[in-house]
């Protein structure tokens, strides 16, 4: 919200700056963005050349049709009678004009010096509303009322420089949603004195009364709880005079029309939102506020038509809808320049119903803005009032003595119980009883102190209860506690004494945590960067990737309201996106790089789960979200230098990356060939792929080369990408299990190196799985450190070195030990692998 600096002060007696008038904003509650300093520079030297002018003489330019040569009296402080050359042609001597002398610097930046126009040579500029900022364009210059005095600052009348606040104000203080309600704020925190509420009506009324002229029905008073509505004879519709367009333009609003500025003006400094209708166009004499009928259209003042449901409420006559009630109007009912007559609305909405139909309907305004959170209802008589005021004071309306008001029946107010000792308490620091009963009257609360005497400093008995009955335009002040906090931010938070905390907890990570943690610093450690990318992707995000159907990866989660449709489902797989990352920086030019990322995917397979309690929607279905770890590897791990060539990527190069992040969980991994799992993972070269296994978890992932093709249709054509898939919800049950002691041994290890031919087609892994599985638990490490096929090896064959370490630890293992352990190595690799020793 937009605040005028001088419009505040018109309410409270500031006479502080305005960054201090910030500074206790926001230290009371009311959040302050920032100061937007509008129209011309505001130092003084250049505010004092803009004076109030009198036109004295008027004359054709000798040398132009369209200029006028003009005198104009500025002052004797300002040189007297200065010679003008001005272009609009709306005034006349005798008029009395806004003047920006020799040397001003205009809100445009422009700096006006002495010219020369056509051979005359001027002295100044006399002003339109476009150069003091308060239209985008003027066709003449302002004409001032003629009782300001000649020669005087024009800032005293008009805001030439003006600083206004910007404010972020929180849903549950509609009170704050005007100015009057900011300076309340003001004179609460910095104890001043408030001025009364600008509700004052006309002076003087006149003409038959308004019940005569128009009848209100409200049918459904749930949603309007109260209609009242004024009628104004005789008005001129307009230009608003310049004070007015000042106000609306910094305050943020677009000046319109006289009528309309009024109601704007009314909104923004009361609070109570209004409406104007042409009372000629009002079919029957009546307003009816009701339910719309289902399909019902209406046509805005923007011109779109609009259709409405039975949800929505609507100011209708007894043939058709005038108004989206609280949101916007139509045509059927506009003051235009014919308009004489008015009808002005001040009304009461359904908060969440008007909150409802703007979502509904698109529109948001700055009414509607302030319906939605639940204006006072009490609010209404004070915003006709003065509306009604200042309609008869700029139109020349004459205002209809009554008031046509429709309200069933005020609410309530709470009555609350209050505790000052208890307010210490809670705030943490005494604020004598007092002072907090000052503050609560200061906030418009009734205070009863149920006949306590008035200690003038003392802290209040532990055992006094006072009875506070809240403003009933403060609909958040609904328990003990509300109180307490307003005693406290006016008061002043900075009171609060600095306390160590009485307890200290341990901080510490989760076993999750911990996990990640470890896994990023692994990968972090090898050369990988970390990756983030979009969970939201396309729908074909996965096609180039050839999973069978029926696969539930391609089955994603669909968003109900996505952004585009490149983001319009939920990722099952984190392949696309590092692939994405790895496209964008080669499209860049810069280096292939290596990238990680630790990410949920979301899928709709057997651990699903509902939806808890307290969800949106109790009893939906959710998504299982594993957490996973993807890799992938695009470019040397390090870059060439002249030192040498940049080591290259390969797959004992990923997998040793898989086999350091495992160990940093404390984890051994086993790789073994995909196997009959190459259909769950056909994007991966069935020669060039291996599962990787977890002791205690079983299968976790897969590491391979990325097809070609693969990597073509994801528009990465000269590389080869190397890719891992770990599933880190099945890596962290068994991850970073606590070390347990192992002797390292008092007696010396025993090794015996053994060759065996098998076939090609038997993995080394499977050898060693054997050899380690019959050695029993002497064999502590079985290892193939060497690969043999040559002219003494069957063609269809291979020779493989095992080493074999034993250990006791109990003794020094014999001869015997050695060759039992060896001998039963041999029978097992026979009997399984058809082995023999070489």
């Amino acid at each position: 919200m937009r605040v005028p600096f001088s419009w505040v002060k018109e309410y409270v007696d500031w006479r502080g700056s305005v960054e201090e008038l910030a500074e206790l904003l926001t230290m009371s509650g009311t959040e302050v963005e920032g100061i937007d300093w509008v129209g011309a520079p505001a130092d003084p030297d250049n505010l004092s050349r803009f004076v109030v002018g009198k036109v004295l003489t008027r004359d054709k330019h000798p040398n132009a049709d369209k200029l006028s040569l003009c005198t104009v009296e500025v002052g004797e402080a300002h040189g007297g009678v200065h010679q003008i050359v001005c272009g609009a042609d709306n005034f006349q001597a005798g008029d009395t004009v806004a003047v920006s002398l020799t040397g001003a610097t205009l809100e445009s930046g422009l700096k006006l010096k002495k010219a020369n126009l056509r051979g005359v040579e001027s002295h100044g500029m006399m002003m339109s509303e476009q150069e003091l900022g308060y239209e985008e364009k003027s066709p003449g210059i302002v004409i001032l009322p003629d009782e300001w005095i000649v020669g005087a600052p024009l800032q005293d009348y008009l805001p030439v420089s003006e600083a206004v606040l910007e404010l972020e104000l929180t849903s549950n203080r509609p009170d704050c949603f005007s100015i009057y309600g900011i300076a309340r704020e003001v004179a609460a925190a910095a104890r001043l004195e408030l001025a009364p509420p600008p509700t004052a009506g006309p002076a003087v009324l006149g003409g038959a009364p308004a019940a005569e002229s128009l009848a209100v029905e409200v049918a459904d008073p749930d949603l309007c709880p109260r209609y009242a509505a004024q009628v104004i004879r005789g008005v001129r519709v307009g230009d608003s005079p310049a004070w007015l367009k000042a106000r609306l333009t910094h305050a943020g609003m677009r000046p319109i029309s006289n009528v309309v500025d009024v109601t704007n003006y009314v909104m923004l400094g009361w609070g109570q939102p209004l409406h104007a209708f042409d009372a000629g166009k009002i079919r029957g004499a009546k307003l009816v506020a009701r339910r719309a009928h289902v399909g019902e259209r209406i046509v805005t003042l923007d011109g779109m038509e609009r259709t409405l449901d039975d949800h929505m409420v609507v100011i209708a006559d007894v043939e058709r809808p005038l108004v989206i009630a609280g949101v916007f109007g139509s045509i059927d009912a506009e003051v235009d320049a014919h308009t004489t007559d008015l009808v002005l609305e001040a009304a009461n909405f359904s908060g969440p119903n008007i909150l409802r139909t703007e979502l509904h309907t698109g529109i948001r305004s700055e009414a509607s803005n302030r319906f939605e959170k639940g204006l006072d209802a009490n609010l209404v008589p004070g915003g006709l009032d003065f509306a009604s005021r200042l309609l008869a004071d700029l139109c020349g309306g004459v205002v209809a003595p009554g008031t046509v008001d429709v309200w069933s029946e005020a609410p309530s107010l709470p009555r609350l119980s209050y505790r000052p000792a208890k307010a210490d308490d809670l705030l943490g620091y005494a604020v004598p009883a007092q002072e907090q009963a000052g503050i609560l009257r200061r906030l418009e609360c009734e205070v009863d102190e149920g006949g306590a005497p008035s200690a003038p400093s003392h802290a209040a008995p532990s055992t006094a209860e006072w009875t506070i009955t809240p403003p009933t335009f403060r609909p958040d002040l609904v328990r003990e506690v509300d109180l307490i906090e307003e005693v406290g931010r006016i008061a002043g938070y900075d009171l609060a004494p600095e306390t160590l905390p009485r307890h200290r907890t341990a901080g510490g990570l989760t076993g999750p945590q911990q996990v990640r943690r470890a896994i990023r610093r692994a990968l972090a450690g090898c050369g990988l960067d970390e990756a983030i990318t979009y969970t939201f992707v396309a729908p074909d995000a996965l096609d180039p990737l050839g999973l069978p159907e029926g696969d539930v990866r391609l089955s994603p989660v669909k968003l109900s309201n996505p952004m585009s449709v490149e983001q319009s489902v939920m990722r099952t797989m984190l392949l696309p996106g590092l692939i994405g990352a790895v496209r964008a920086n080669v499209d860049r030019l810069n280096d292939p790089p290596n990238l990680f990322e630790i990410g949920s995917v979301y899928l709709w397979d057997d651990q699903t789960s509902p939806a808890p309690a307290q969800a949106a929607e109790p009893g939906a279905v959710l998504p299982h979200e594993p957490e996973a770890v993807g890799i992938v590897l695009a470019g040397p791990l390090e870059v060439e230098s002249w030192t040498g060539a940049g080591r290259p990527t390969d797959f004992s190069t990923l997998k040793g990356i898989v086999e350091a992040a495992l160990r940093a969980l404390r984890l051994t991994a086993d790789f073994v060939p995909l196997g009959d799992a190459v259909a769950h993972f056909p994007y991966l070269h069935p020669g060039k792929a291996a599962l990787v296994s977890v002791p205690g978890a079983g299968g976790v992932g897969a590491v391979g080369l990325l097809r070609p093709d693969v990597a073509a249709a994801y528009g990465v054509d000269d590389l080869k990408l190397y890719f891992a898939a770990l599933a880190l919800d099945r890596i962290a049950p068994v991850a970073l299990k606590t070390a347990t002691f192992e002797d390292l041994g008092a007696y010396p290890p025993a090794a015996q190196d053994l060759a065996v031919i098998v076939d090609r087609g038997i993995a080394a892994a499977d050898v060693i799985a054997v050899a380690r599985r019959a050695g029993g638990k002497l064999t502590r490490d079985v290892h193939v450190f060497d690969v043999y096929e040559g002219g003494q090896v069957p063609a269809d064959k291979r020779s493989l070195a095992l080493r074999v370490v034993m250990r006791s630890p109990e003794r020094t293992l014999s001869e015997r030990d050695i060759a039992g352990v060896r001998a039963k190595i041999l029978t097992a690799l026979e009997r399984e692998l058809a082995a023999a020793l070489r």
